[in-house]
């Protein structure tokens, strides 16, 4: 708001220094400034020149900050569903290791069935040759 304020009494001071003309004189009429006050107009003015300068500094920087913002933001994003894609692998291997260790008993149980089935063949065998034998044998 100051410097909304000193502008326009900046600008109300240049434009009384100018010479000015009226509408109804057919000459110019002529407004000086002392020395003081011309040095103050100028100092003012060179002032406004670097506020310019400034605020347009300020505003590149803020505008390159609010880029870096957002590609935080972004990466940050990038990061979570990372994240996410990671658990969500561990949590599949974690239940295959339990669908693999399921697997494995029921082949261990499987093994032994299938290892008592072939004595019992074996068994089964050697009698029915045993049989065969004395049969013909007993002929």
């Amino acid at each position: 708001m100051k410097p909304k304020r000193n502008l326009i009494l900046l600008i109300a001071i240049i434009g009384i220094s100018f010479k000015s003309f009226s509408q109804n004189a057919t000459e110019p009429s002529t407004i000086v400034l002392t020395n003081p006050v011309a040095k103050l107009v100028v100092k003012d003015l060179v002032s406004y020149d670097g506020l310019l300068a400034e605020s347009k500094a300020v505003r590149e920087q803020l505008t390159a900050l609010n880029s870096k913002v957002v590609t935080l933001e972004e990466v940050i994003a990038n990061l979570t569903l990372q994240l996410e894609n990671r658990n969500s692998v561990i949590t599949q291997k974690d239940s295959q290791i339990v669908q693999y260790e399921t697997m494995k008993e029921d082949l261990k149980k499987e093994v032994k069935r299938l290892s008592r089935i072939g004595k019992i063949y074996k068994i089964g065998s050697a009698i029915g040759a045993a049989a065969i034998l004395l049969n013909i044998l007993g002929k």
